[in-house]
């Protein structure tokens, strides 16, 4: 304690720390919980995120992730839909110029074969078919606006009203590839099954070739019924730490995400405790000022007055 000023500074206990540290993780978990109450609202899904496990998404052949692009390793935010147009289609975005993570359309999150226990695929949802009251062709009204150089049929006298035979969707994706959608199978499945056909969309991952539907089905289109929701904005590379924990990663992890992850983590954790060290440093700075008169570095010193002197002899 300083003897002219009366001022003192207390080291901070063992205790006080403990309630320092208490307040800033309650203030951090509100936050975290707010932001996933937020997610919530805005999506209607609970969860309101996924993990993206493999690469079928990727933009590129050589296992980079971009930022816009739906990568290994992604946490992707999904929306609930409720109804088929609520889903804007690869053939929708033709017309209207929809683009979402780099391509034309939505991006769909959906059950495959509406099992609850296999996981979910994250594709690009290309065009929504309806069958005609035939029963024996398709329509997809997507197709009435697009431009023609972007599709075309075979036969060659099928119309977006009337599909029989073949759709070839052209340029399609980052990578340019054609598609081809074939319709007359669709309409035989559905007969072989003595069903009549059903609406559905045609999905394909933007990294593959073929549409799910001729890669491995099941079924020729996607059932509404089997969507859970549509993506909607990212969270790059921080998927990965759950893909590793549960060792359900699907295919190789970019190296440039492997690499932004760890720099994300290392400010994360680095941040707050340059926060706290700078504090520290004030606070210690504000101390010693308060020990001092203005306009002085060091503290006043108190001056010895000499003893009188003694008295004379008489």
């Amino acid at each position: 304690m300083d003897s002219q000023e009366g001022t003192s500074i207390t080291p901070r206990k063992p205790r006080g720390q403990l309630v320092l540290f208490l307040r800033d993780a309650g203030v951090a978990l509100l936050f975290v919980v707010f932001i996933l109450l937020a997610m919530f609202a805005y999506s209607g899904l609970w969860p309101p995120l996924v993990v993206v496990e493999s690469n079928s998404m990727m933009h590129g052949v050589d296992n980079t992730s971009h930022i816009g692009a739906i990568d290994t390793g992604d946490l992707v935010l999904v929306k609930k839909v409720d109804h088929p147009r609520d889903i804007a289609t690869y053939a929708d975005g033709l017309s209207t110029g929809h683009k979402t993570y780099g391509d034309y359309g939505d991006v769909v999150i959906y059950k495959k074969g509406g099992s609850d226990t296999l996981t979910p695929i994250i594709h690009r949802a290309l065009i929504y078919l309806e069958p005609n009251a035939d029963g024996l062709s398709y329509r997809s009204a997507s197709l009435r606006d697009a431009p023609k150089s972007a599709w075309s049929t075979y036969p060659a006298n099928d119309t977006w009203d009337h599909l029989t035979g073949a759709l070839v969707l052209m340029n399609v994706s980052y990578n340019h590839v054609t598609v081809q959608i074939d319709i007359g199978n669709m309409i035989r499945y559905f007969e072989a099954q003595g069903i009549d056909p059903k609406p559905g969309f045609i999905t394909k991952g933007d990294h593959n070739q073929q549409t799910d539907q001729t890669s491995w089905g099941p079924g020729p289109v996607v059932d509404f019924k089997w969507i859970v929701g549509k993506a909607r904005g990212e969270i790059p590379w921080f998927g990965l730490l759950k893909l590793w924990s549960t060792h359900s990663l699907g295919s190789p992890a970019p190296d440039n995400s492997v690499r932004d992850l760890w720099i994300a983590l290392a400010l994360i954790i680095i941040s707050p405790i340059a926060v706290d060290i700078t504090l520290s440093i004030r606070e210690k700075r504000l101390g010693k000022s308060k020990t001092l008169s203005p306009g002085q570095d060091e503290p006043p010193r108190l001056e010895e007055t000499p003893p009188p002197n003694p008295p004379g002899p008489s």
